[in-house]
């Protein structure tokens, strides 16, 4: 053994019980820190996810470009642009975030799997003020009868009701009974009128599915009798012209936007918190994977199945009012005015263009797609009996 190696055989061995713990004490505690070290590093390299990325899409406008960009039917670009970049692209405007989505696959995980997430709204300062200000967060009612008489109370004495009882468990303000009441009203006769003059601009651009909608009424309704709601059900060839114009002509065909509460992932992209997502139902409808002829008005695509395409938003293809949480609110009374004032209009008129005037179906941009033109057509008696008109 050499002198080197016998001094430090010596030094670790020679009995010296405090240079032997020491030594071994800074040992262990180096191999402890090692492991662990490793140990953290695998556990944290197999836990951690990559976070996936934003999705594609092109660089952002400036103010200027984002003014001019608002001025452009929006579903339409969109639909081009995610035929560029993928169904499901981002877009800046100024400084902020907009996230398109025009794929139903993809729309699926926003209003049904996600749904939570992606209920709220950012709402712009206009809608606020428009809407007195108030988000109302919570409200109960109970549809119960008075005992002391027989009267059935209505929707707005309820509110009135909650307004007035500053013991109730959820009162409201008038601000805030205004702005409900506005959603509501709003909601359901803005897209009622739009939806009105395109189901009668498609009829007169299709006189054979006019001439089958006349004889359908009537078969149902009667030439001595007027249009009552009792036969809205049974006018299934009227409930398929207008579900066709719903698929070609959405009030809102890009729905009004959501926004996420927390950041999501959706189609392997990231959505950021507070984004807005816009859902392209123009470009679903549209669609020539989903629809056959998506450009051609066939409102017997619809009479095959009459009830797997409602308005409620079960079939995610079609869902020209939204679906979800955000479905909306103005649906139950926009449906109701539309059914029974188009079959008055139809069945108790005859209707044509007048002389000379050209027939425009092209739209213009705004949150409801309306016609470019509005739609000026003359009426003339189709009933016999001229009695009914007076009533």
């Amino acid at each position: 053994m050499s002198h080197t190696a016998y001094t430090l055989y010596s030094w670790l061995w020679d009995g010296s019980n405090q240079k032997v713990g020491l030594l071994g004490a800074v040992f262990s505690f180096f191999i402890t820190t090692l492991v662990i070290s490793l140990w953290q590093h695998w556990t944290l390299r197999k836990s951690r996810k990559p976070i996936p990325p934003l999705p594609p899409g092109p660089r952002g406008l400036p103010l200027v470009g984002y003014l001019l960009f608002l001025g452009t039917n929006l579903h339409m670009v969109f639909s081009e642009l995610a035929g560029i970049y993928c169904p499901i692209f981002k877009l800046w405007l100024g400084n902020k975030l907009f996230v398109v989505i025009s794929s139903p696959l993809i729309a699926k995980k926003v209003v049904r799997v996600q749904d939570k997430t992606f209920s709220e709204r950012d709402p712009p300062i206009s809608a606020q003020i428009i809407a007195c200000g108030c988000m109302i967060l919570h409200l109960t009612l109970t549809a119960e009868k008075d005992d002391t008489t027989s009267e059935q109370k209505d929707f707005l004495q309820f509110l009135l009701e909650l307004k007035d009882n500053e013991g109730s468990a959820s009162p409201i303000t008038m601000n805030q009974l205004k702005g409900m009441l506005m959603d509501l009203l709003v909601g359901g006769t803005d897209t009622t009128s739009t939806m009105m003059e395109w189901t009668m601009a498609e009829l007169i651009q299709h006189p054979e599915i006019m001439k089958k909608v006349k004889k359908e009424l009537a078969d149902v309704v009667g030439l001595n009798s007027t249009v009552e709601e009792g036969h809205l059900p049974n006018l299934l060839y009227l409930h398929a012209v207008i579900k066709e114009t719903f698929r070609l002509h959405p009030p809102l065909p890009l729905l009004v936007p959501r926004c996420p509460s927390v950041s999501s992932t959706v189609g392997g992209y990231t959505i950021p918190k507070g984004s807005r997502v816009f859902l392209n139902i123009w470009s679903f409808h549209r669609d020539p994977n989903i629809w056959d002829n998506p450009l051609e008005f066939q409102p017997e695509r619809f009479l095959n199945d009459p009830n797997k395409f409602d308005y409620n938003g079960n079939e995610i293809r079609y869902m020209p009012f939204g679906s979800g949480r955000r479905r909306c609110l103005g649906l139950p009374l926009g449906e109701k005015m539309l059914y029974f004032m188009l079959a008055s209009l139809l069945h108790s008129f005859e209707w044509k263009l007048p002389q000379g005037t050209e027939h425009d179906m092209s739209s213009k941009f705004g949150i409801v797609m309306k016609k470019k033109k509005p739609l000026l057509l003359i009426p003339t008696s189709s009933l016999p009996n001229l009695e009914l008109y007076k009533k």
